[in-house]
């Protein structure tokens, strides 16, 4: 049985340190066309948190040939998109919104609805 160390509690406005480092792992696997690390990666729990492009274009890493010369881009953009949201301040991560409450109209009675039913029948055009 594994068992687990304490961590902290997850904070949903930036990436934990585990999850950059396995995306570090991930791109240094794609680029030196490691298919065996790849595919121990990709079969990693963290693996879930990736987005779908992400991983359709680790499958394509996987299954190319050594010769291939195409990057991940797109893997690249996304590993620099969460350094970016794991360095930013946490107050400054979302915008608050300055919301206030909406005014609700009243319903309309029974009468009413009726009453307006029966004048969109009237309107119509018989055959």
């Amino acid at each position: 049985m594994t068992r687990r160390t304490p961590t902290e509690p997850m904070d949903w406005e930036r990436p934990s340190e585990r999850f950059m480092a396995y995306l570090d792992r991930l791109s240094t696997a794609c680029i030196d066309r490691d298919k065996e690390l790849l595919e121990k990666l990709l079969r990693m729990r963290l693996a879930s948190h990736l987005p779908r492009t992400i991983l359709d274009e680790m499958e394509f890493f996987r299954r190319a040939k050594p010769s291939s010369m195409r990057a991940p881009l797109k893997l690249m953009r996304y590993v620099h998109q969460m350094k970016q949201l794991a360095t930013a301040p946490s107050e400054t991560t979302q915008l608050p919104l300055g919301l206030r409450e909406r005014d609700v109209a009243a319903p309309l009675s029974e009468t009413r609805r009726r009453s307006t039913s029966k004048r969109k029948d009237a309107t119509e055009p018989t055959e």
